[in-house]
């Protein structure tokens, strides 16, 4: 016997409720439904719940991706005021003889050679402890270095903190969305398992053929 294959995901879940219930309101119209009103009103009423979550699903998932792109700019930006700022760092230290030990104050080794921080979290704590050491170094009676100045360091660490956050938000969004969806599936795949129950049953005494049409217009 011809038998309907079932979906697995929540998009094809949707997609099998929408067109079962498409097509039996139209068999209905001729005076022929295969499955029964009762399980026609509860996928009509799931469709419009899958339809809101995974709409909601979509829409986080575009902002989660629209929030990480922003921070991840935010971050090239900052991490290139870093490296301008370890660069005005060691100019001054050599044309001025100044002590190897100023470098610690903008966290640079002795030697002079940059860091190479791996993440994102590890370049806002080196930016934060820049914008502090340098406060050290004035009290030292050292001058404050100039492009960039500290002062435009703490705007744009601000700013990646910023979108640092954003993201954060953004993915707990994403996650409640997704989880919403996830609930809906139980239920879902029962009433799928349902409608493929009352199809073989109501098509049980068709040839093969008829069965296949009917099953292929349902699902």
């Amino acid at each position: 016997m011809p038998r309907l294959r079932k979906p697995e995901s929540a998009i094809d879940r949707l997609i099998f409720l929408k067109k079962a219930t498409e097509t039996a309101a139209k068999e209905e119209a001729n005076g022929e439904s295969l499955i029964t009103k009762n399980t026609y009103d509860k996928a009509i009423e799931l469709i419009g719940r899958l339809n809101a979550n995974m709409g909601n699903l979509s829409k986080f998932k575009s902002l989660s991706q629209k929030e990480i792109r922003e921070k991840n700019q935010s971050m090239d930006v900052l991490k290139t005021y870093v490296r301008d700022s370890w660069d005005g760092c060691r100019r001054r230290v050599y044309r001025e003889q100044l002590p190897l030990d100023v470098f610690a104050y903008y966290q640079l080794p002795k030697s002079g050679n940059n860091p190479i921080p791996t993440t994102d979290g590890q370049w806002l704590e080196i930016a934060e402890l820049m914008i502090k050491g340098e406060r050290d170094a004035i009290e030292s009676g050292y001058a404050p270095i100039s492009n960039p100045s500290m002062a435009e360091v703490t705007d744009v660490l601000t700013l990646a903190r910023s979108e640092a956050e954003d993201v954060s938000e953004a993915d707990k969004m994403l996650d409640e969305a997704q989880e919403a969806v996830s609930d809906l599936m139980p239920e879902a795949a029962a009433l799928v398992d349902r409608i493929i129950a009352e199809l073989e049953f109501h098509l049980d005494d068709r040839d093969d053929a008829s069965k296949r049409r009917m099953l292929r217009n349902y699902g």
